[in-house]
């Protein structure tokens, strides 16, 4: 094949016009169409990114004003490239002047990245210079001769510059992490090299490219599970599969094969959801999400058994909050392949590695309920050992607030001051107000799990997790029958010890004779705990340190003793929506 026509072969179905006349009218696609559009008209002219926004992140540790600009350019990028791939005849003077501002930045890497390779920024590459040099290298392929000439050839000198030579110069600490970074950062060198490349110089460094994509995969159990959190599938495993696509078209299928739990992996996403949109929130996640059905669409054709996801639940908007471009141009051409489903898959599960499990609402259960064991030295990890969500009607009842706001700290030492990390910002047990330690040694041992038509049970010992000097064992066991739910805590300790029961909730909740009420619109709870138990509500700051969202949470405390078990009913109901 000759070097032209590998790099059509790496861009699949996106070289074929026929494929942007089926998208252009393709009624499926209508409300992509009209993101892109929307996103195009509102990128020029580029956003302007000043020196002093660069030195935020060492001065401050905030990474939101300079991300807002630079994430900003990113998603005109991809939406002025989509535009005028849809029309053929429109004009490329904005998405020219896009490529010239990014072809002008000092460099790619975000600031937040930028000394972890110990490398000149301009000579590092992170996730997004990896995703940024992908990105105007495969639209310089597409779009090319609608492009000034000398700008194509700029933009095309600096991925060489920017990307391909510090990838073939350097050995970056990505390439051996089972993670996301692994995947978006060799996946994008991959998809880059592909398009600006001699096909020898791409086989030089494939080796090395199949093995970091390889390496992501064992951020996942045999069981699929994608345990940094929902969205880190779309964005870890969707540049897996995009590249892994991308590099079989052009080499042919890696020798050494590809391991199963890339299937199970691929089936994960509609697996996610516990009641409507809302999510199993454990680890870095958004309360609810979508799911992107040309992203799973070419999962199914390469897996099988993936599945489609109800109509209610598919993404509209192919354009990210990053501008992921690669994701962005394949679930646009792949979507044309997909179908949809009646609902997500609605099955409960025990998930074994990331031990885990998962309850959605449907046939089977009239609530969403997940809890977890597993450890806390997980990649995004929190500090969340038998941690519990319930859900009903869409609506978090008792709640996992999944992540924090992305700052210096939250990716530091002090990570889990923040209580969307911290155990004190989840549903599991305080003892005398300690919380639970970091690392893989606080380590759940789970006792018993139990799936079956009268609904489900789960036993986890939690002593390792709680470094209490008088502790001696902390059990949890939380059972679902119908719509309730039972949590029980057992503590057995060498001195008195006080336990609290915190439940995470996402609205204000009340406290009545007996119990806690929490009403969100459309359902609600009641926590029922025993006479002897103290009461205490309270929230969370909002903002940098803390949680994006209002998060409240509620604290049963029992008198101290030798000896406390202590169990918690959660009745739910459904109701009318305002």
């Amino acid at each position: 094949m000759s070097p032209q026509g590998d790099a059509r072969a790496a861009l699949g179905s996106a070289v074929e016009q026929s494929i942007w006349q089926r998208v252009q009218h393709a009624p499926e696609a209508a409300e992509q169409r009209a993101q892109v559009a929307a996103v195009a008209a509102e990128s020029l002219p580029p956003a302007d990114l000043p020196e002093e926004r660069y030195r935020d992140y060492a001065l401050t540790g905030d990474r939101g004003a300079f991300e807002a600009l630079y994430f900003q350019r990113r998603r005109g990028l991809t939406a002025l490239a989509l535009a005028a791939l849809l029309d053929p005849a429109g004009r490329t003077d904005g998405l020219a002047a896009v490529i010239a501002a990014i072809c002008d930045e000092p460099y790619w890497v975000l600031p937040a990245h930028a000394a972890r390779d110990g490398l000149d920024p301009r000579q590092t590459i992170d996730l997004f210079a990896a995703e940024t040099g992908s990105a105007l290298a495969e639209i310089i392929a597409l779009l090319g001769d609608r492009l000034p000439a000398d700008l194509v050839q700029r933009a095309h000198e600096q991925v060489i510059a920017r990307v391909i030579e510090p990838y073939e110069r350097h050995t970056f600490w990505w390439e051996d992490s089972p993670n996301n970074w692994a995947s978006v950062c060799a996946g994008s060198v991959a998809l880059a090299a592909l398009q600006v490349c001699e096909r020898e110089r791409v086989e030089a460094m494939l080796p090395r490219l199949r093995a970091s994509l390889r390496r992501s995969l064992d951020g996942y159990g045999d069981d699929g599970v994608c345990v940094e959190g929902y969205g880190y599938w779309r964005y870890g495993f969707g540049y897996y599969l995009v590249a892994t696509e991308a590099l079989d078209a052009v080499f042919g299928p890696c020798p050494a094969g590809e391991p199963a739990r890339a299937a199970e992996a691929a089936r994960w996403p509609l697996r996610a959801f516990l009641s409507e949109r809302a999510l199993v929130t454990f680890a870095d996640t958004w309360l609810e999400g979508t799911a992107d059905a040309g992203l799973l669409a070419g999962a199914e054709r390469r897996y099988g058994g993936v599945g489609a996801p109800a109509v209610e639940l598919v993404e509209t908007e192919v354009i990210d909050d990053c501008g992921r471009w690669a994701l962005a141009l394949r679930s646009l051409c792949w979507q044309l392949d997909a179908g949809t489903g009646a609902r997500s898959d609605d099955a409960p599960r025990w998930y074994p590695d990331a031990q885990w499990l998962v309850v959605p609402e449907g046939a089977r259960s009239p609530i969403g309920v997940a809890v977890r064991g597993g450890h806390n030295g997980e990649p995004h990890n929190h500090n969340d050992l038998g941690s519990v969500i319930v859900a009903r009607a869409g609506r978090m009842l008792v709640a996992d607030a999944g992540r924090g706001v992305y700052d210096r700290d939250y990716f530091g030492p002090n990570r889990y001051d923040n209580p969307a990390a911290g155990s004190q910002g989840h549903s599991v047990p305080m003892l005398d107000g300690v919380v639970q330690a970091e690392g893989s040694s606080a380590r759940a041992e789970v006792l018993h799990v139990e799936i079956d038509d009268g609904g489900e049970r789960f036993e986890v010992d939690l002593t390792a997790a709680y470094p209490h000097p008088a502790l001696t064992r902390l059990v949890r066991r939380v059972e679902r029958r119908g719509d309730e739910v039972i949590v029980t805590d057992t503590v057995t300790a060498t001195e008195p010890v006080a336990l609290t029961q915190r439940f995470i909730t996402m609205v204000e909740p009340r406290v009545v004779a007996g119990a806690v009420q929490v009403a969100a619109d459309g359902a609600d709870a009641e926590l029922r705990h025993a006479p002897e138990a103290t009461v205490v509500t309270g929230s969370f700051p909002r903002g940098r340190g803390s949680f994006p969202l209002p998060v409240h949470h509620v604290d049963l405390t029992l008198p101290a003793a030798t000896e406390v078990e202590h169990s918690v009913t959660i009745r739910t109901r459904s109701g009318p929506r305002a």
